[in-house]
Protein backbone atom coordinates (compact mmCIF):
# COMPACT_ATOMS: atom_id res chain seq x y z
CA UNK A 1 0.00 0.00 0.00
CA UNK A 2 1.31 3.42 -0.97
CA UNK A 3 0.31 5.08 2.32
CA UNK A 4 1.47 4.38 5.85
CA UNK A 5 1.07 5.82 9.35
CA UNK A 6 3.48 5.62 12.28
CA UNK A 7 3.03 6.76 15.89
CA UNK A 8 6.05 7.53 18.07
CA UNK A 9 5.64 7.98 21.83
CA UNK A 10 7.71 9.28 24.69
CA UNK A 11 6.77 10.68 28.12
CA UNK A 12 3.14 11.01 27.15
CA UNK A 13 3.80 12.95 23.93
CA UNK A 14 2.99 11.53 20.52
CA UNK A 15 4.19 12.25 17.02
CA UNK A 16 2.11 10.88 14.18
CA UNK A 17 3.74 10.50 10.77
CA UNK A 18 1.49 10.33 7.70
CA UNK A 19 3.50 8.86 4.84
CA UNK A 20 3.10 8.59 1.09
CA UNK A 21 5.64 5.85 0.36
CA UNK A 22 5.37 6.33 -3.40
CA UNK A 23 6.59 9.94 -3.31
CA UNK A 24 8.34 9.85 0.12
CA UNK A 25 6.18 12.74 1.30
CA UNK A 26 5.90 12.79 5.11
CA UNK A 27 3.96 15.09 7.41
CA UNK A 28 4.41 14.98 11.17
CA UNK A 29 1.56 15.85 13.52
CA UNK A 30 2.20 16.53 17.20
CA UNK A 31 -0.39 15.54 19.79
CA UNK A 32 0.58 18.66 21.74
CA UNK A 33 -1.44 21.30 19.96
CA UNK A 34 -2.58 18.88 17.21
CA UNK A 35 -0.35 20.84 14.85
CA UNK A 36 1.60 19.92 11.72
CA UNK A 37 5.23 20.30 12.76
CA UNK A 38 6.86 19.08 9.55
CA UNK A 39 5.99 18.68 5.86
CA UNK A 40 8.75 17.17 3.74
CA UNK A 41 8.55 16.38 0.05
CA UNK A 42 10.89 15.44 -2.78
CA UNK A 43 11.21 17.53 -5.92
CA UNK A 44 13.05 15.14 -8.22
CA UNK A 45 16.02 14.21 -5.99
CA UNK A 46 15.86 17.31 -3.79
CA UNK A 47 14.33 16.98 -0.32
CA UNK A 48 12.36 20.05 0.74
CA UNK A 49 11.00 21.13 4.12
CA UNK A 50 7.92 23.21 3.33
CA UNK A 51 7.05 24.56 6.78
CA UNK A 52 9.07 25.94 9.68
CA UNK A 53 8.29 23.76 12.68
CA UNK A 54 9.06 23.82 16.38
CA UNK A 55 12.11 22.44 18.16
CA UNK A 56 10.21 21.43 21.29
CA UNK A 57 9.73 17.84 20.09
CA UNK A 58 11.94 16.20 17.48
CA UNK A 59 12.41 12.67 16.20
CA UNK A 60 15.83 11.15 16.78
CA UNK A 61 17.49 8.33 14.84
CA UNK A 62 16.01 5.74 17.22
CA UNK A 63 12.44 6.76 16.19
CA UNK A 64 11.60 8.01 19.67
CA UNK A 65 10.74 11.54 20.73
CA UNK A 66 13.43 13.76 22.16
CA UNK A 67 12.70 16.69 24.44
CA UNK A 68 15.43 19.36 24.36
CA UNK A 69 17.28 20.35 27.49
CA UNK A 70 15.78 22.90 29.85
CA UNK A 71 18.51 25.37 28.89
CA UNK A 72 17.17 25.60 25.35
CA UNK A 73 14.51 28.25 24.70
CA UNK A 74 11.52 26.37 23.32
CA UNK A 75 8.86 28.92 24.19
CA UNK A 76 6.13 28.27 21.63
CA UNK A 77 4.62 31.72 22.04
CA UNK A 78 7.86 33.67 21.69
CA UNK A 79 8.89 31.61 18.66
CA UNK A 80 5.85 32.84 16.78
CA UNK A 81 3.15 30.20 17.43
CA UNK A 82 4.55 28.12 14.55
CA UNK A 83 1.80 25.99 12.95
CA UNK A 84 -0.44 26.66 15.96
CA UNK A 85 -4.15 25.93 16.17
CA UNK A 86 -5.88 29.16 17.17
CA UNK A 87 -9.13 28.55 19.07
CA UNK A 88 -11.54 29.81 20.41
CA UNK A 89 -10.12 33.01 18.90
CA UNK A 90 -7.29 33.96 16.55
CA UNK A 91 -4.90 36.90 16.49
CA UNK A 92 -5.67 39.67 19.01
CA UNK A 93 -8.52 40.36 21.41
CA UNK A 94 -8.23 44.02 22.39
CA UNK A 95 -7.02 44.28 26.00
CA UNK A 96 -8.07 40.63 26.39
CA UNK A 97 -11.64 41.76 27.05
CA UNK A 98 -15.06 41.32 25.48
CA UNK A 99 -18.73 41.44 26.42
CA UNK A 100 -20.96 38.44 25.82
CA UNK A 101 -24.45 37.78 27.09
CA UNK A 102 -24.39 41.05 29.02
CA UNK A 103 -21.30 39.92 30.94
CA UNK A 104 -17.70 41.14 30.69
CA UNK A 105 -14.91 38.60 30.30
CA UNK A 106 -11.11 38.87 30.59
CA UNK A 107 -8.71 36.30 29.12
CA UNK A 108 -5.84 35.12 31.27
CA UNK A 109 -3.63 32.90 29.10
CA UNK A 110 -1.14 34.84 26.97
CA UNK A 111 -0.70 38.51 26.11
CA UNK A 112 1.55 40.26 23.64
CA UNK A 113 1.68 43.77 24.98
CA UNK A 114 -1.83 44.74 26.05
CA UNK A 115 -3.72 42.19 24.01
CA UNK A 116 -4.64 38.51 24.35
CA UNK A 117 -3.20 36.40 21.55
CA UNK A 118 -4.09 33.28 19.56
CA UNK A 119 -6.55 31.49 21.78
CA UNK A 120 -6.36 28.83 24.48
CA UNK A 121 -5.61 25.40 22.96
CA UNK A 122 -2.41 25.89 20.92
CA UNK A 123 -0.46 23.95 23.58
CA UNK A 124 -3.23 21.58 24.69
CA UNK A 125 -2.53 17.86 25.02
CA UNK A 126 -4.74 16.30 22.36
CA UNK A 127 -5.38 12.57 22.23
CA UNK A 128 -5.66 10.36 19.16
CA UNK A 129 -9.28 9.54 18.40
CA UNK A 130 -8.80 7.48 15.23
CA UNK A 131 -6.39 6.66 12.41
CA UNK A 132 -7.01 5.50 8.87
CA UNK A 133 -4.93 4.18 5.97
CA UNK A 134 -6.52 3.80 2.54
CA UNK A 135 -5.24 3.39 -1.00
CA UNK A 136 -5.18 7.14 -1.64
CA UNK A 137 -4.62 8.66 1.81
CA UNK A 138 -3.58 8.36 5.45
CA UNK A 139 -5.26 10.31 8.23
CA UNK A 140 -5.34 10.90 11.97
CA UNK A 141 -8.04 12.54 14.06
CA UNK A 142 -7.21 14.12 17.42
CA UNK A 143 -9.49 15.49 20.11
CA UNK A 144 -9.39 17.74 23.15
CA UNK A 145 -11.99 18.66 25.75
CA UNK A 146 -11.72 22.27 26.83
CA UNK A 147 -13.13 22.50 30.36
CA UNK A 148 -13.67 26.25 30.84
CA UNK A 149 -10.23 26.61 32.45
CA UNK A 150 -9.66 30.24 31.44
CA UNK A 151 -11.90 32.86 33.11
CA UNK A 152 -12.13 34.65 29.79
CA UNK A 153 -13.92 31.69 28.22
CA UNK A 154 -15.99 29.81 30.83
CA UNK A 155 -17.66 27.57 28.23
CA UNK A 156 -16.97 23.86 27.77
CA UNK A 157 -16.34 22.80 24.20
CA UNK A 158 -14.83 19.85 22.36
CA UNK A 159 -12.46 20.21 19.43
CA UNK A 160 -11.67 17.54 16.83
CA UNK A 161 -8.86 17.98 14.30
CA UNK A 162 -8.40 15.60 11.38
CA UNK A 163 -5.23 15.68 9.27
CA UNK A 164 -5.22 13.77 5.97
CA UNK A 165 -2.35 13.29 3.53
CA UNK A 166 -3.53 12.52 -0.02
CA UNK A 167 -1.75 11.73 -3.26
CA UNK A 168 -0.21 14.59 -5.25
CA UNK A 169 1.27 16.19 -2.12
CA UNK A 170 -2.09 17.43 -0.88
CA UNK A 171 -2.99 17.89 2.79
CA UNK A 172 -6.47 18.44 4.17
CA UNK A 173 -7.14 19.62 7.71
CA UNK A 174 -10.64 19.75 9.18
CA UNK A 175 -11.52 21.22 12.57
CA UNK A 176 -14.85 20.52 14.26
CA UNK A 177 -16.08 22.38 17.34
CA UNK A 178 -18.91 21.08 19.54
CA UNK A 179 -20.48 23.27 22.20
CA UNK A 180 -20.65 21.16 25.37
CA UNK A 181 -21.83 23.98 27.62
CA UNK A 182 -25.34 25.12 28.51
CA UNK A 183 -24.67 28.54 27.04
CA UNK A 184 -24.43 30.08 23.59
CA UNK A 185 -20.75 30.76 22.90
CA UNK A 186 -18.74 32.90 20.48
CA UNK A 187 -16.18 31.06 18.36
CA UNK A 188 -13.41 31.88 15.90
CA UNK A 189 -10.90 29.48 14.38
CA UNK A 190 -7.58 29.66 12.58
CA UNK A 191 -4.20 28.14 11.77
CA UNK A 192 -0.72 29.69 11.92
CA UNK A 193 1.64 27.77 9.56
CA UNK A 194 4.91 29.27 8.29
CA UNK A 195 5.64 28.15 4.71
CA UNK A 196 9.01 28.12 3.00
CA UNK A 197 10.19 27.22 -0.48
CA UNK A 198 13.85 27.93 0.25
CA UNK A 199 15.65 31.20 -0.27
CA UNK A 200 14.19 34.49 0.93
CA UNK A 201 10.52 35.39 0.71
CA UNK A 202 11.54 38.61 -1.06
CA UNK A 203 11.97 36.48 -4.18
CA UNK A 204 8.66 34.60 -3.86
CA UNK A 205 5.66 35.41 -5.98
CA UNK A 206 2.45 35.76 -3.99
CA UNK A 207 -0.99 35.50 -5.52
CA UNK A 208 -4.41 35.89 -3.89
CA UNK A 209 -7.66 37.63 -4.69
CA UNK A 210 -9.06 39.85 -1.96
CA UNK A 211 -12.17 41.97 -1.77
CA UNK A 212 -10.65 44.24 0.85
CA UNK A 213 -7.82 44.70 3.30
CA UNK A 214 -8.85 45.15 6.94
CA UNK A 215 -7.67 48.53 8.21
CA UNK A 216 -5.74 48.29 11.49
CA UNK A 217 -4.80 50.87 14.09
CA UNK A 218 -1.29 51.12 15.55
CA UNK A 219 -2.08 48.32 18.01
CA UNK A 220 -3.01 45.99 15.12
CA UNK A 221 -6.69 46.11 16.06
CA UNK A 222 -9.21 46.48 13.18
CA UNK A 223 -10.78 49.91 12.94
CA UNK A 224 -13.93 48.57 11.25
CA UNK A 225 -12.94 49.98 7.87
CA UNK A 226 -11.87 48.10 4.75
CA UNK A 227 -9.27 49.27 2.23
CA UNK A 228 -9.43 48.45 -1.48
CA UNK A 229 -6.27 46.55 -2.34
CA UNK A 230 -5.81 44.11 -5.22
CA UNK A 231 -2.06 44.34 -5.82
CA UNK A 232 -1.54 40.58 -5.55
CA UNK A 233 -4.63 39.50 -7.51
CA UNK A 234 -2.55 38.54 -10.57
CA UNK A 235 0.57 37.53 -8.64
CA UNK A 236 3.45 39.78 -7.67
CA UNK A 237 6.96 39.40 -6.30
CA UNK A 238 6.90 40.05 -2.56
CA UNK A 239 10.09 42.08 -2.58
CA UNK A 240 10.64 44.09 0.60
CA UNK A 241 6.94 44.12 1.54
CA UNK A 242 6.41 43.45 5.24
CA UNK A 243 3.15 41.74 6.00
CA UNK A 244 1.15 41.71 9.19
CA UNK A 245 -2.17 42.16 7.46
CA UNK A 246 -5.66 40.70 7.25
CA UNK A 247 -7.74 40.40 4.09
CA UNK A 248 -11.24 39.29 3.14
CA UNK A 249 -10.85 36.71 0.39
CA UNK A 250 -12.90 36.68 -2.78
CA UNK A 251 -15.25 33.72 -2.14
CA UNK A 252 -15.27 32.86 -5.84
CA UNK A 253 -11.46 32.74 -6.06
CA UNK A 254 -10.07 32.09 -2.60
CA UNK A 255 -6.82 30.23 -3.32
CA UNK A 256 -3.53 31.64 -2.04
CA UNK A 257 -0.32 30.63 -3.82
CA UNK A 258 3.35 31.24 -3.15
CA UNK A 259 5.85 30.22 -5.83
CA UNK A 260 9.62 30.26 -6.20
CA UNK A 261 11.96 28.71 -8.77
CA UNK A 262 9.28 26.49 -10.29
CA UNK A 263 7.88 25.28 -6.95
CA UNK A 264 4.59 26.34 -5.42
CA UNK A 265 2.37 25.84 -2.39
CA UNK A 266 -1.34 26.59 -2.73
CA UNK A 267 -3.62 27.09 0.26
CA UNK A 268 -7.31 26.62 -0.52
CA UNK A 269 -9.88 27.25 2.22
CA UNK A 270 -12.85 24.91 1.74
CA UNK A 271 -15.27 25.84 4.51
CA UNK A 272 -15.71 28.74 6.98
CA UNK A 273 -12.34 30.45 6.38
CA UNK A 274 -13.24 33.70 4.56
CA UNK A 275 -10.36 35.72 6.06
CA UNK A 276 -6.64 35.58 5.37
CA UNK A 277 -3.85 36.80 7.66
CA UNK A 278 -0.35 37.12 6.20
CA UNK A 279 2.78 37.70 8.27
CA UNK A 280 6.45 37.88 7.30
CA UNK A 281 9.02 37.29 10.09
CA UNK A 282 12.00 39.60 10.24
CA UNK A 283 14.41 36.89 9.03
CA UNK A 284 12.50 36.76 5.68
CA UNK A 285 13.00 32.98 5.50
CA UNK A 286 9.31 32.04 5.62
CA UNK A 287 5.82 33.48 5.35
CA UNK A 288 2.85 32.79 7.63
CA UNK A 289 -0.33 32.25 5.62
CA UNK A 290 -3.17 31.93 8.10
CA UNK A 291 -6.70 30.81 7.31
CA UNK A 292 -9.11 32.59 9.66
CA UNK A 293 -12.84 32.27 10.21
CA UNK A 294 -13.07 35.88 11.39
CA UNK A 295 -11.08 39.08 11.63
CA UNK A 296 -8.80 39.89 14.58
CA UNK A 297 -10.74 41.08 17.65
CA UNK A 298 -13.97 39.61 16.26
CA UNK A 299 -15.27 38.89 19.78
CA UNK A 300 -15.68 42.66 19.93
CA UNK A 301 -16.14 43.83 16.34
CA UNK A 302 -18.22 40.75 15.29
CA UNK A 303 -16.44 40.57 11.88
CA UNK A 304 -16.85 36.91 10.95
CA UNK A 305 -17.78 35.86 14.48
CA UNK A 306 -19.53 32.48 14.66
CA UNK A 307 -22.19 31.80 17.30
CA UNK A 308 -22.67 28.27 18.58
CA UNK A 309 -25.80 27.27 20.45
CA UNK A 310 -25.67 24.63 23.22
CA UNK A 311 -24.89 21.17 21.78
CA UNK A 312 -24.47 22.56 18.26
CA UNK A 313 -21.36 22.05 16.17
CA UNK A 314 -19.47 23.78 13.38
CA UNK A 315 -16.54 22.82 11.18
CA UNK A 316 -13.70 24.60 9.39
CA UNK A 317 -11.61 23.12 6.58
CA UNK A 318 -8.64 24.01 4.40
CA UNK A 319 -6.09 22.32 2.12
CA UNK A 320 -2.39 22.73 1.36
CA UNK A 321 -0.83 21.42 -1.84
CA UNK A 322 2.73 21.41 -3.19
CA UNK A 323 3.46 21.39 -6.90
CA UNK A 324 6.75 21.47 -8.78
CA UNK A 325 7.28 22.72 -12.29
CA UNK A 326 4.93 25.62 -11.54
CA UNK A 327 5.47 28.83 -13.42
Amino acid sequence: MAFDLKIHKNNGAEMIQLIDSKTNTIIEILSKGALMNSWKVYDNETKLALIVGNDSITLNHHDTIETPSKEKDVSFEMNGFRSGKMSPFSCRIENGQYNWGEQNYQFNKFYLGDHAMHGLVYDANFTIRSTKIESDCASVELEFDYKATDPGFPFDYQIFIEWTLYTNNQINVKTEIQNKSKHTLPIMDGWHPYFTLGGRVDDYELKFNSIGKIEMNKAMIPTGNSIDENFFNDGQRIGTTHFDDCYKLNPLQNEVTISYEGRAVTITPKHNYPYLQIYTPDDRQSIAIENLSGAPNCFNNKMGLQILEPHDQIYFETTYQFKSGAK
